[in-house]
């Protein structure tokens, strides 16, 4: 007799079609939906979701780590590597090759120059690139916000112990206003504050923090901001020039679900020179490619970057975004107003993104991730310990309704046992 969780799973399997992803493209066309009213319509995003390699057994919610690649770039990211592997001093560097043709189009993108542009391998090194790249000296301060301690904080904070720089926390409530976040920053800033670090996107609410806001404050004080965008590229659409920031990192293999290893670093012109790279290069100082001269990198990896980045044009940035907030909304909907439960994310709709926290009173977020893995094959992560621990969801185009469906009710389930 099939338990609990395979009848929920099983109710919930995204049917994996050999469907093209253009059919869909076709399918909405044919329609002439904008993204809100595209977000719910079922059919497209099935036809989507079945240009993905999913493993079917489970229900995978954790975007906000890393994805399930879509056929195409598992497809090609293998191709490459057997014609790396055949002949390597040729074949690898004629992929790697293809990085000018990447860089231009991640440029567009993030809507800036192409020489403004570094591929990395991951957020962690840009913020490392940041951080260890600034002429900081000891007593200048860095101001971090508290959603940012737990990944950037830990670059800076070795920063601190080796030079004495200063690093100060911003505490920040979940859903703050745009100016009750600038004037936070504001309040904690000396002469002495030279960088402001922040989210773009916080981990786990969802909250869109006021990046522009931020900017013209570390600017009009001569700060710099660098932003951590490791959960946006791929999810919301991004303007750097319009955000205003000295510095924005993010990952390519999150939300765009590029190959591991994948990432990318704007720099604003005018601070590139300044900026030393991690690595001793003989790269021109005003070269975005200094810091990528890391020694021998992976030709393949860096070629199905063009996948994903087709992928994701031929969903569309702004379809994409839509969905996403619209799935995490059918959670928000669901548990609203379920004993036990608390649904921590942005409440303003034109604020929220598919990222959102949910927290099951009397139960640790790093015990609700292991009965959601355990007892219903629903991968999520949690383990933020605080008055807000939960689980942290994180949608992407392999997931339908029924799957937000799922996940309500095994919360629902978890809650009434819980309490």
């Amino acid at each position: 007799m099939p338990s609990r969780r395979d009848v929920l799973i099983g109710g919930a399997a995204v049917a994996l079609s050999t469907s093209a992803l253009s059919v869909a493209r076709a399918a909405a066309h044919s329609r002439a939906k904008d993204p809100a009213s595209l977000a719910p319509d079922e059919s497209y995003w099935a036809l989507t979701a079945g240009a993905y390699a999913v493993d079917g057994r489970y229900i995978i919610l954790h975007g906000g780590g890393n994805n399930p690649h879509p056929r195409a770039v598992t497809s090609a990211l293998a191709t490459y590597d057997q014609m790396a592997s055949s002949a390597p001093r040729p074949h690898n560097y004629t992929l790697l090759g293809r990085k000018e043709q990447i860089r231009t189009r991640l440029a567009a993108h993030f809507q800036c120059a192409v020489d403004e542009l570094a591929i990395t391998r991951n957020t962690t090194e840009g913020l490392n690139i940041v951080a260890w790249g600034l002429d900081l000296q000891a007593g200048d301060e860095v101001l971090i916000s508290e959603y940012d301690e737990r990944y950037a904080g830990a670059v800076f904070e070795q920063r601190a112990a080796r030079h004495g720089i200063v690093l100060k926390t911003v505490p920040l409530p979940v859903s703050p206003s745009a100016e009750d976040v600038v004037a936070r920053y504001a309040a904690m800033m000396t002469d002495r504050t030279k960088l402001l670090v922040a989210s773009h996107l916080t981990d786990g609410w969802g909250f869109v923090l006021p990046i522009r806001g931020l900017s013209h404050l570390a600017n009009s004080a001569g700060a710099q901001l660098l932003v951590d965008g490791a959960l946006s590229f791929g999810h919301v659409p991004i303007d750097v020039k319009a955000l205003g920031c000295d510095y924005y990192a993010t990952s390519l293999h999150k939300h765009l679900t590029a190959p591991l290893g994948t990432g990318a670093l704007y720099v604003r012109p005018d601070r590139l020179q300044a900026l030393w790279p991690l690595y001793g290069v003989r790269y021109d100082a005003g070269d975005i490619r200094k810091f990528e001269a890391i020694g021998t990198r992976s030709g393949p990896t860096i070629a199905a970057i063009g996948q994903a980045l087709e992928f994701y044009e031929q969903v569309g940035p702004a379809n994409k975004a839509a969905r996403m907030r619209y799935l995490s909304s059918l959670v928000q909907s669901a548990l609203e107003d379920v004993a036990g439960v608390r649904f921590i994310t942005e409440r303003n709709p034109a604020l929220r993104t598919g990222l959102a926290r949910v927290a099951v009173d009397g139960m640790t977020g790093k015990a609700l991730t292991s009965t959601l893995r355990d007892d219903y094959r629903i991968n999520t992560y949690g383990n933020f310990p605080g008055p807000d621990d939960g689980v942290y969801i994180s949608p992407n185009l392999f997931n339908s309704a029924r799957h937000m469906q799922v996940f309500a009710t095994a919360i629902r389930e978890i809650a009434a046992r819980s309490g």
